[in-house]
């Protein structure tokens, strides 16, 4: 059994706890999705105040409607749809200008004993890199990318969760990793002039 499917029969009885008003399940899920739901609608608003504010808004959705989740699809999958729509409806209200820079993930990386210094440095380097051409993809490729990359879900349930077919993700996908080798490239390029 893998991880991810065992993980997700873990995810199902903590949302059970929670249907059944079980608050110290709630804030066991909230701990472990706060801050993936945070970098998931980052990728629609560029506005870090409101972030947190439809992470709170997802969050109190899936308290109330966590009676609802009828385990068709994985618990991820059903709270990042929670996400999406709440992260559409705040770009409804607010108009953002495009020139903002996004922070797309600030994952906090634990570091690996077995590297030392120069490997530490090396990987932080690749990862600011890597979030920075993440940040100049259309907003449907880093949509994409986070889903299928960052937070794992197969190419069906993404499907599912935007309402486009599966091939239609899987295209998406195909011209974001374009996208995103081209902007590596780039800023690679940038970083090795002296």
């Amino acid at each position: 059994m893998d991880t991810t499917h065992e993980q997700n029969i873990v995810e199902v009885q903590i949302m059970a706890a929670v249907a059944s008003g079980d608050t110290q399940a709630f804030e066991r899920l909230y701990h472990v999705y706060e801050k993936r739901v945070f970098q998931y609608v980052s990728t629609f608003v560029r506005d870090q105040t409101v972030a947190e504010e439809i992470v709170v808004d997802v969050m109190v959705a899936v308290w109330r409607g966590a009676c609802t989740f009828t385990n068709t699809s994985r618990v991820s999958t059903w709270i990042f749809g929670i996400a999406r729509h709440k992260a559409i409806d705040a770009l409804r209200k607010v108009i953002r200008s495009e020139h903002e820079s996004m922070a797309l993930d600030n994952v906090a990386h634990l570091p690996n004993p077995a590297e030392g210094p120069v490997e530490s440095i090396d990987r932080k380097q690749v990862a600011a890199l890597t979030r920075q051409a993440i940040a100049k993809l259309s907003r449907e490729h880093q949509e994409v990318i986070r889903l299928a990359f960052f937070e794992d879900l197969p190419y069906e349930e993404i499907a599912i969760l935007l309402g486009i077919p599966v091939n239609t993700v899987k295209t998406r996908v195909y011209y974001a990793k374009q996208q995103l080798k081209q902007q590596l490239d780039r800023l690679l390029s940038r970083e090795s002039v002296p």
